[in-house]
């Protein structure tokens, strides 16, 4: 079997789950329904062709080149810049809107075709976008007729030796892919959008259908529109940068640091769990706090307090972060999950490590993010946030507010499987008041205590100690 080439999309993620990018002088069909994304992902596409020095041809048949132009530049992918440049070039096809259109005699393809060859041919281009099949081939012709001339158009396209990128409507999210039905023999690669409504919001995904003569990964993955264009999140746990071996560094309570033998692994994510009122907002707080006093870079991200309420409360017990992040060491992100959206926390998490570059990370709470999406889109969130850490080497605190353990408020599995350490924060009710506790319940790759200890929220923190002291 032939090598295939690749050609990268541009797309963040999206040539992780191709392997590499769409296949070199072939055709990639994307589909979807109205609202998918179907143009801007491949308007992206094109732009990160034509960046690379692959002079591309734009098939308008659905806007008109200034709307194209328009579109384009707010995402960021700079299309009049190109156009100017000479490495991309706009053809309008949309139908003239003032007055009716009259149509007689049978659909034919070969206008397209040749006017295709004479610009390939005068340009020497290497590409070209067709945005969309759907709206060129309407009004429909019959459906031996409709396959027999784009099959036409995309043997042609190979023939000239063109990287084609072709969209087209889908009748519905599941099922048949595109209304025309042409598209299982004819393209090497289909991308499917959808924008379904979970719960009381919109999830988007994307998934690799099919891919010819490659290896892809299966099955839908979450992705998000920004404002740089379509984001993908491959949810895979990729590790690029060599992990330390048993390197450690301190939690900011020394009586934690002595249950965990040392302080937590570095790279790791660490779970905490426990009711409200438990203490593990104070302990996230000295977690960051002692990073940014080792002159570490810390992002906190705050989902149930707005940033004024949060650092009063910080400094209220003694635990004053303004210092820190003046210092540049510490950056505080404060919203409410249900003012956006979990892929859109990803692109901001992604962004932060990109800009950022923290060495710890803080989330508080995942609760919070939970409680705002379906059980499904907060699955997706947390596998797309190891990932993350994961792709970035980078260690994290993760707050998860539940009931308390006496009344058996069991966690999902998945939420077992992807924290290194799990850490368990609790209190029980005495004629005195609040007798709290703390316990680690694993630590992979480290020797720690399993004995629950007494925890006591006091000036500067928390103190943590054995319960036999």
């Amino acid at each position: 079997m032939s090598t295939i080439r690749k050609l990268p999309t541009g797309v963040p993620g999206l040539d992780i789950l191709t392997y590499g990018g769409v296949p070199r002088g072939r055709t990639t069909l994307i589909t979807g329904k109205s609202g998918a994304g179907k143009s801007v992902l491949s308007l992206q596409i094109a732009c990160n062709l034509a960046r690379m020095g692959i002079k591309t041809v734009v098939l308008s048949i659905e806007e008109t080149t200034e709307d194209l132009i328009a579109t384009a530049d707010t995402l960021g992918f700079d299309l009049a810049g190109l156009v100017k440049d000479g490495t991309v070039f706009l053809t309008d096809l949309t139908r003239p809107m003032d007055g009716p259109t009259h149509t007689s005699g049978s659909f034919d393809v070969e206008g397209l075709v040749h006017h295709v060859t004479d610009l390939v041919k005068r340009t020497g281009a290497g590409a070209v976008m067709l945005d969309s099949a759907t709206a060129l081939f309407s009004p429909r012709p019959s459906e031996a007729h409709l396959r027999n001339h784009f099959f036409r158009l995309v043997s042609a396209f190979r023939q000239m030796g063109l990287t084609s990128i072709v969209t087209a409507e889908a009748p519905a999210d599941h099922g048949q892919l595109t209304t025309l039905g042409v598209e299982d023999f004819v393209c090497d690669t289909v991308l499917v959008l959808r924008n379904l409504v979970d719960g009381e919001r919109r999830r988007r995904s994307i998934e690799v259908h099919k891919y010819r003569r490659s290896a892809h990964y299966k099955g839908e993955y979450p992705c998000t529109m920004t404002l740089q264009g379509l984001t993908v999140f491959p949810l895979d746990a990729r590790q690029t940068e060599e992990l330390s071996e048993d390197a450690r560094f301190a939690s900011g309570v020394a009586g934690l640091d002595a249950m965990t033998r040392g302080g937590w692994l570095r790279d790791s994510i660490v779970l905490v769990r426990g009711p409200s009122g438990s203490g593990k907002t104070t302990l996230a707080g000295m977690y960051a706090r002692a990073g940014a006093l080792r002159n570490e870079r810390v992002i906190y991200y705050g989902f149930e307090e707005t940033k004024p309420i949060l650092m009063r409360n910080f400094s209220k017990v003694g635990l004053s972060l303004k210092e820190l992040e003046a210092s540049g060491n510490l950056k505080v992100e404060c919203c409410y999950p249900e003012a956006t959206s979990p892929e859109d926390l990803l692109v901001e998490l992604r962004a932060g490590l990109a800009s950022f570059k923290p060495s710890l990370i803080v989330v508080d709470s995942i609760s919070s993010i939970e409680h705002s999406t379906s059980e499904r889109g907060f699955r997706q969130f947390m596998v797309g946030l190891a990932s993350l850490l994961r792709e970035h080497s980078r260690s994290a605190l993760l707050i998860q507010t539940i009931g308390t353990f006496v009344q058996n408020d069991a966690a999902p599995a998945y939420l077992s499987t992807i924290p290194d350490a799990i850490l368990l924060m609790d209190y029980t009710r005495k004629s005195q008041g609040l007798e709290r506790s703390m316990s680690v319940l694993k630590m992979r790759g480290s020797e720690h205590s399993s004995a629950e200890h007494r925890m006591a929220i006091i000036p500067g923190g928390l103190k943590v100690e054995p319960i036999s002291a």
